[in-house]
């Protein structure tokens, strides 16, 4: 057996890149290894636009009902991911283009959110939630023209979750609506990777060891320009029947950009990832401990 962040910052130490990690669970026990340094968000950013979504439904500024028009013509950003960019023009409901945004990390989806809803307005409200080191960078996220999406620190991100877990920002009722769409997540590969098949099939039913894992992530490649930074990222509540946890993983300024199911990042972030969940479950509902092998 051996403790599980000193197993953690082994397995860092031989990785060619950088690395921030901020874990916690309910009982105050804490994984935390460059928590503050400042690094690219790329889609994580996503999550404080969907707060501001909220906050302006909360004092009735926006509506779940509003529609949002898209145009190919006028809205189309080549290299996005999601899938908005194969589509013909439509109009959807302000809810459902915030999901897109969030499940699909669809960026024509959030480029029509931050119009939306203004992009002081996302910045404002990241600083009012108290954080000096996380911001949105791109009014639109184009790399023909930005280069950052926005930064955050692997704290304050897992900080952002932890407020959702704990209904300490909007109401509880809206928590739980973000913990919903984030709970649709299909682009978790880096949480999610190791673990066990039969949790994953299970996760959400009565049997289930896992309740929910409501996340987002994100990365860039070279994206075609020099100066973007390369990082694969990953966050979210990890919710199981023995308790919940929050996870908050940054990897950056590594060689290898390209996306792909071995790249060495995401793998790297699956094995952390792995690590914590199995102290999780094996000290039941706490990550400090022995990693047991």
């Amino acid at each position: 057996m051996e403790n599980i962040e000193e197993k953690i910052k082994e397995l860092i130490k031989d990785f060619e890149g950088n690395v921030s990690l901020y874990v916690n669970d309910e009982k105050g026990n804490v994984i935390k290894y460059n928590e503050n340094e400042i690094v690219e968000a790329a889609s994580c950013i996503k999550l404080f636009i969907l707060i501001e979504y909220y906050n302006q439904i909360l004092k009735n500024i926006k509506s779940r009902e509003d529609i949002i028009n898209y145009s190919s013509k006028n809205d189309y950003v080549e290299n996005g991911s999601g899938i908005i960019q194969y589509l013909e023009d439509f109009s959807s409901s302000s809810k459902n283009m915030a999901t897109l945004m969030m499940i699909f990390s669809d960026n024509i989806a959030t480029n029509k959110m931050i119009d939306y809803l203004g992009f002081e307005n996302i910045n404002n409200t990241i600083k009012e939630m108290g954080f000096i080191n996380s911001s949105l960078n791109a009014k639109k996220i184009d790399f023909n023209i930005y280069s950052s999406v926005g930064k955050t620190t692997a704290y304050e991100y897992a900080k952002t979750f932890d407020m959702i877990l704990r209904k300490e920002i909007l109401t509880p009722e809206l928590c739980d609506e973000i913990i919903e769409i984030l709970s649709k997540q299909t682009l978790n590969a880096m949480i999610t990777r190791f673990l066990s098949p039969k949790y994953l099939e299970e996760k959400g039913t009565e049997n289930g060891f896992i309740k929910y894992m409501a996340t987002k992530s994100g990365g860039l490649g070279d994206e075609g320009k020099s100066d973007i930074v390369t990082c694969r990222n990953d966050g979210g509540i990890i919710s199981t029947s023995v308790g919940s946890y929050i996870i908050s993983i940054f990897i950056s300024d590594f060689e290898d950009h390209y996306f792909y199911y071995d790249n060495p990042a995401t793998v790297l972030g699956g094995k952390i990832s792995k690590m914590v969940f199995d102290s999780f479950e094996n000290n039941k509902g706490q990550i400090i401990g022995d990693y047991l092998w």
